[in-house]
């Protein structure tokens, strides 16, 4: 399969999500795989024959899937003579509301190797009906506020563009958090003026003598 189609395939791959739920489930893989999914693009060495498969597929292709206590790697990998060249892991979810005036955070690890430039990564939360993307690709924590109450799917993708196997992502330790939101600058000096205003009037029926 050369380059271009493979390339193409992924839009596919991305198409795979559907319905959201609320909140994410198993977060922390103490579950396994439960609740998540999967979309991988194979290769068949000996007939020639290429195919993209989704669903419930980690015990499928363990090649492709590994988990280690918080944290999964998907691998680009030969199994029983097919060549897994494009992985996809996901959740749909829609985020729960917080309080008012308070922020909701994503905090994750990722970590990816590949063999060339041509191989690529992703992991992202993106809007099943508008289709916008944060991308979450370079870890770390990130201000989900703005994405409460949306039919969202949480991605995580590795493919090989150049014929060696052996690509990696491994993502992990997501943790959701509420922070109160500070208070801007300017409502602030606002309060402060008012403060000093107040304290600087004169007492009601304070007399003045000459």
């Amino acid at each position: 399969m050369n380059k271009t189609l493979r390339r193409c395939l992924l839009p596919i791959l991305l198409g795979c999500s559907g319905m959201a739920q609320a909140s994410l489930l198993n977060a922390d893989f103490s579950q396994g795989y439960q609740y998540w999914q999967a979309a991988v693009s194979w290769t068949d060495l000996q007939d020639g024959s290429s195919a993209t498969e989704s669903g419930d597929l980690f015990s499928t292709y363990p090649a492709a899937f590994s988990q280690s206590g918080s944290s999964v790697t998907l691998s680009t990998a030969l199994q029983a003579q097919r060549e897994l060249w494009s992985l996809l892991m996901y959740q749909d979810l829609q985020l729960n509301a917080v309080g008012a005036g308070k922020a909701l955070w994503l905090q994750l690890d990722i970590q990816a190797v590949l063999s060339s430039t041509d191989d690529f990564y992703f992991a992202q939360l993106r809007d099943l009906d508008s289709n916008d993307v944060l991308d979450l690709s370079a870890g770390g924590r990130f201000d989900l506020t703005a994405w409460i109450g949306r039919n969202l799917t949480l991605e995580f993708g590795v493919q090989d563009n150049d014929f060696v196997l052996g690509d990696t992502l491994t993502f992990g330790q997501l943790q959701f958090d509420t922070q109160e939101v500070p208070a801007p600058a300017s409502l602030l000096l606002v309060c402060s003026a008012l403060l000093l205003l107040r304290r600087s009037a004169p007492t009601k029926g304070a007399q003045h003598h000459g």
